[in-house]
């Protein structure tokens, strides 16, 4: 009898450590760790997982990252905004490498020049490490010893009174010529001059200028001149001024069509691809601030190489298009005086950030 409840005893404790192995010593089986893959839009390409617990999400629901996106795509928006309706700050081309500091499914948050803004994630994918540690010393380079700009640049006020029918290469050494300088477009509504409204927004911008302690050149003050937009450049290289900022109107067939635009020279310009940085950062810095004082359409920053004014120019240049002449609520704000005034402390405020930089 003792023989036997020694073999019972025995058989119980192997059973038991039986379904010990089997089920977990009697405990819940564990639930298996959560993964998921971050193959989303803005992480394209990207096979590594990670845990939902490792991932951090900001107050706006965005992934918190710290790593570069290279831009693809052949014109890419940077909103102000996550949204397809938010405002433009400015247009770029495939190939540009920024920071990036957030995702979610949808968008990827980056920053540009100091600031957070957001590309559709579709059109942005990951860069390597090494490019990424690159693109950080570069926006950390110490600007200390840099020269610092003279506060003095000159102001164009685009179109004339009077055509100049005389041909003019369009750049150095270019193939292409074009009028010397024309009178510019007529709004649909009140008939507004353009070449005048050029004048009186030039005029009221040098006078802000001015009161901030700027130096401020001209190319016409009046509009019963013959100057070609050649000549106008030349006055610009001439001047030992840090900047050339020229100020046009517009219009388009399409009369619903409003909003400020930026334009500037091409990376590639075969005329003074060299000014291609700072022209664009200038460009960047008037169209913020005019943007950011009015709330108007933000219509992003055009490249040409096909503007004369600019493709003589020897130091950093861009165009402020305030305004379509074209749309009747538009040529009806560019001739209000509440209106002008809020347009001109913009397009002075974005000079200031341009000399900040």
């Amino acid at each position: 009898m003792r023989i036997k409840k020694i073999r019972a005893a025995i058989l119980c404790m192997m059973l038991s450590a039986t379904a010990a192995f089997s089920f977990g010593c009697g405990k819940a089986e564990e639930a298996p760790s959560t993964e998921k893959t971050t193959a989303d839009a803005a992480n394209k390409g990207n096979t590594e997982t990670v845990t939902e617990a490792e991932q951090e999400k900001d107050e706006s629901g965005f992934y918190v990252t710290d790593d570069c996106v290279e831009t693809v795509g052949d014109t890419i928006n940077v909103r102000v905004e996550p949204s397809t309706t938010a405002n433009i700050y400015v247009l770029l081309e495939a190939g540009k490498v920024l920071k990036r500091t957030g995702y979610n499914d949808e968008w990827t948050r980056v920053k540009l020049d100091g600031t957070e803004f957001y590309i559709y994630s579709e059109y942005v994918q990951e860069t390597d490490k090494t490019v990424a540690e690159d693109v950080q010393a570069s926006e950390d380079e110490d600007t200390s010893e840099e020269e610092e700009l003279v506060k003095k640049v000159v102001l164009d006020p685009c179109n004339q009174g009077y055509i100049n029918a005389s041909e003019e290469m369009i750049g150095p050494n270019a193939s292409e010529s074009k009028l010397g300088c024309s009178v510019g477009d007529v709004g649909v509504a009140l008939g507004t001059k353009e070449s005048e409204l050029n004048l009186s927004y030039a005029k009221a911008v040098k006078s802000e200028l001015e009161r901030r302690g700027f130096e401020v050149v001209l190319t016409r003050d009046t509009n019963d001149i013959d100057i070609t937009n050649k000549a106008r450049a030349d006055i610009a290289n001439s001047s030992e001024a840090s900047a050339f900022i020229r100020i046009q109107a517009g219009s388009s067939s399409n009369d619903a069509l409003m909003g400020i635009m930026a334009i500037t020279i091409t990376k590639d310009s075969p005329y003074n691809s060299e000014l291609y940085d700072e022209s664009h950062n200038l460009a960047t810095r008037i169209l913020q601030g005019a943007i950011k004082a009015t709330n108007a359409s933000n219509q992003g920053i055009f490249e040409t190489s096909d503007m004369t004014g600019m493709n003589w120019s020897r130091i950093p240049v861009a165009t402020i298009q305030i305004g379509y002449l074209s749309n009747e609520t538009e040529e009806a704000n560019l001739v209000s005086e509440e209106y002008m005034e809020k347009l001109v402390q913009g397009i002075a405020d974005g000079i200031e950030y341009y000399f900040e930089d």
